[in-house]
């Protein structure tokens, strides 16, 4: 009933937009999708990271969208309460998922508290129904809007599983200089709540007050290159959502990070092929970097390879003539993707959540390092990584350790067989 309910609800929407898209189609889907409520905000934001789904000019668009809606009044439990000295009523942030309070425990330590927007499970559940009921009687795109809110829904709507994923990418990176993860605090937080340690700092998206502080905004870069790639090639566990208002320059000069709802995952396969397709690309080998499309799976096997490499030809000589410093390896990235979907490939969620990453590691560097060189500041990096795991040395220990993992599983399935049959 609710559903149906909201499908009016939405029909009115559209036909209020309606008139705008005669003038301008890609305003008009994103006043329609700020207007449906906190479910389509989020939407909109996941959908400007898949040009796949919604074409590039769209996505463009809605990678404008604001994760800012009006604040709501929080409930807090009386004993949850007990457990702070203090805890500001007014939020210091308001999103379409939740909002973020201000608090001092008793201890002194000053924290965050996420806490999920009234309802919130109801309204999502709500429109992804409706977007369900909308796919049986038109085309296919919204049976994949209601796919890609249930993943929103499974990621964002349960705070204990982005605590859990703010404690792995601190223990990831406990190690890295400049860059730093809040700390957890685990018996204050649940499902529907979140306390962490507050960051005292700057968000970079007030772009200004970054370029008025007194620290080394080359050092500054160079930290966050260095997180950047470490989380992504060296763990294969990422911040997907490193926007410039989840990212502070703190008051001791490192780099901050906030919200861990949407995070990346990359197999070390893929991120070897990753690599070796760069390097390819920078060495002009085509050949090869096409071989190396075919070897990950990212067209199909029997894509025929010199018409692959004329197509990744295409794409890298219009790149490699130019200073190394000024190749975006993000946009590389995005040619990279827009090419397989010329080979009828579905385009891999995570390498779309890899690139937007990229581009905005690559937006803020250049804004804190007009000169960043991206390739410099990573090569002793990336040299010592690609020995690890690229070297002729790193390919025979991975196929052992292959090898006996084959073993031990074959050894357990015939022990549990053999304790079936006993």
């Amino acid at each position: 009933m609710l559903a149906v309910l909201n499908l009016f609800r939405l029909a009115l929407l559209f036909l209020v937009a309606l008139p705008l898209s005669i003038f301008a189609r890609n305003r008009a889907v994103y006043f329609f999708l700020h207007a449906s409520g906190p479910s389509f905000i989020k939407l909109g934001q996941v959908l400007s990271i898949r040009p796949d789904l919604v074409g590039e000019d769209l996505a463009s668009t809605l990678s404008s969208f604001q994760d800012s809606v009006r604040p709501f009044t929080a409930s807090f439990d009386s004993d949850f309460l007990q457990k702070f000295l203090s805890l500001d009523p007014k939020p210091v942030a308001s999103a379409s998922i939740a909002q973020v309070h201000k608090a001092q425990l008793k201890s002194g330590e000053m924290v965050a508290v996420k806490i999920l927007r009234p309802r919130i499970k109801q309204i999502m559940q709500r429109d992804i129904s409706t977007l369900r009921i909308l796919a049986k009687f038109l085309p296919k795109i919204f049976s994949d809007l209601a796919d890609l809110l249930a993943q929103v829904a499974r990621s964002e709507l349960d705070l204990m599983q982005e605590a859990a994923n703010a404690s792995r990418l601190r223990e990831d990176l406990k190690d890295i200089k400049g860059f730093h993860v809040p700390q957890i605090f685990w018996p204050l937080s649940s499902e529907g709540i979140l306390v962490l340690e507050w960051l005292d700092g700057v968000p970079f998206s007030n772009k200004k007050a970054i370029k008025n502080s007194p620290y080394d905004k080359k050092e500054v870069a160079r930290n966050l290159v260095i997180s950047y790639f470490t989380q992504v090639y060296g763990n294969g566990f990422f911040h997907a959502d490193m926007h410039p208002g989840n990212l502070f320059l703190l008051k001791n000069g490192e780099i901050g990070v906030v919200d861990f709802g949407i995070m990346g995952h990359l197999d070390k396969k893929t991120r070897i092929a990753i690599a070796e397709i760069l390097i390819g690309f920078l060495n002009r080998d085509y050949d090869r970097v096409a071989w190396l499309h075919v070897d990950a799976g990212l067209v199909p096997a029997n894509t025929k390879i010199q018409e692959l490499s004329l197509s990744c030809r295409k794409i890298g000589e219009t790149i490699v003539g130019v200073n190394v410093k000024d190749i975006s390896v993000a946009r590389l990235l995005s040619h990279l993707i827009k090419m397989t979907r010329d080979y009828q490939m579905d385009t891999r969620p995570e390498l779309l959540l890899l690139q937007k990453t990229l581009l905005v590691v690559e937006g803020v560097g250049v804004m804190l390092d007009p000169d960043l060189n991206m390739w410099e500041i990573a090569r002793p990096w990336v040299k010592e990584w690609a020995k690890k795991n690229i070297g002729f040395d790193a390919k025979i220990r991975d196929a052992f350790v292959d090898l006996f993992e084959l073993a031990r599983k074959f050894l357990r399935s015939s022990h549990v067989s053999h304790q079936d049959k006993a």
